[in-house]
């Protein structure tokens, strides 16, 4: 078999194959793009000033100067979630923006959960209908040292450390799913 394989017409197809990738990258990007713009309400000429659509554009216009962004959040909820179906932000801000009686949203992802406090978790958790709960339980637990609200003599580790949502999920044998590889995993260096 291997007296058989010609590495020029392998590299070949390699580089055909790296060609084709590429094109439905491009063409999948497209499309979301185009997915994500027939969500946006289309502004027409007369703007009721009091619609949703009417108060986002005056904030925008005005830079946002007398609107705190919870109460604009608030005013604007079924427009601002066709403009922005996806949000980045920290659980801390989820609390401070976003109103309980916002409408849920259909997921909430923690990214290095082991970083994370439960308590500071639950707000976000309970503004969604799923939850993906994503990290790596042999990276250090969240601390509260670099706070600054402590005296170092009276600091005492095993009472201000607590643990994280990962090690919660774990606890109560939320279903796990494990990688197979990882980035990182091609070299010791990244890891």
């Amino acid at each position: 078999i291997l007296t058989e394989f010609n590495s020029r017409s392998f590299e070949y197809l390699i580089s055909q194959y790296k060609q084709e990738l590429s094109i439905v990258r491009e063409m999948t990007r497209l499309e979301l793009i185009e997915k994500l713009v027939e969500n946006v309400p289309k502004p027409q000429r007369d703007i009721n000033e009091n619609s949703e659509l009417g108060i986002m554009m005056k904030a925008i216009k005005s830079n946002g100067r007398g609107l705190s962004l919870r109460k604009l959040f608030d005013m604007t909820q079924n427009v601002l979630r066709r403009i922005a179906p996806c949000m980045l932000m920290s659980p801390i801000s989820i609390a401070q923006y976003i109103d309980p009686s916002f409408p849920k949203f259909d997921l909430v992802i923690f990214d290095e959960a082991s970083q994370v406090y439960t308590h500071s978790a639950v707000g976000a958790i309970a503004r969604g209908n799923q939850l993906i709960v994503v990290g790596d339980p042999n990276q250090l637990p969240p601390t509260a040292f670099f706070s600054g609200d402590f005296d170092d003599e009276d600091f005492d580790f095993d009472e201000r450390d607590q643990d994280s949502i990962l090690t919660e999920c774990q606890s109560i044998m939320f279903p796990q799913l494990y990688l197979r590889w990882h980035y990182r995993s091609n070299h010791e260096s990244l890891i």
